[in-house]
């Protein structure tokens, strides 16, 4: 983050216009990030891990206007660089981790609608991202010299 990269004129653009539209922008984030240095660097060590085949978890908690849809979208910016896969939602009290009311299952199903890869970087990535895992098991299956096959349950 500290590496200085030259702005575009269409990034620049990009940028004041979503800041004057009061939303946070899509691309050029990290030329306007400031002030969050320890916090990008334990993310940066969440991704990298993440990236080598491990796992993890972060909730971002804080007031309004603190900055964390901000934050949320430098993060995941960084993540789809990496070619990863992100997933967001809010919870609220209608998108909750457990409930009995269906509010867990809004959670997910916004978590799955959310999903986002570098092609895809507003959501609706899930079908393209199932069918790379289809394909790929499929062809390592080939591999080991096993046939396709439909199981009757």
């Amino acid at each position: 983050m500290s590496q200085i990269t030259p702005l575009r004129p269409k990034v620049r653009d990009a940028v004041l216009q979503s800041l004057r539209a009061g939303v946070v922008p899509r691309a050029g984030l990290h030329h306007i990030q400031v002030g969050r240095a320890e916090e990008v660097k334990a993310l940066l060590q969440d991704i990298e891990r993440i990236a080598d085949g491990g796992s993890g978890l972060r909730f971002v908690i804080g007031p309004y206007g603190a900055g964390k849809t901000f934050f949320m979208h430098l993060v995941r910016s960084i993540a789809l660089e990496k070619k990863l896969v992100t997933l967001h939602a809010d919870l609220g009290p209608d998108r909750r981790l457990q409930a009995s009311g269906g509010q867990a299952r809004s959670l997910y199903a916004e978590l799955m609608r959310n999903a986002a890869t570098r092609a895809k970087p507003d959501g609706g990535a899930l079908p393209s991202v199932l069918e790379r895992f289809v394909t790929s098991a499929a062809g390592e299956g080939q591999q080991r010299g096993g046939q396709p096959r439909n199981r009757d349950t």
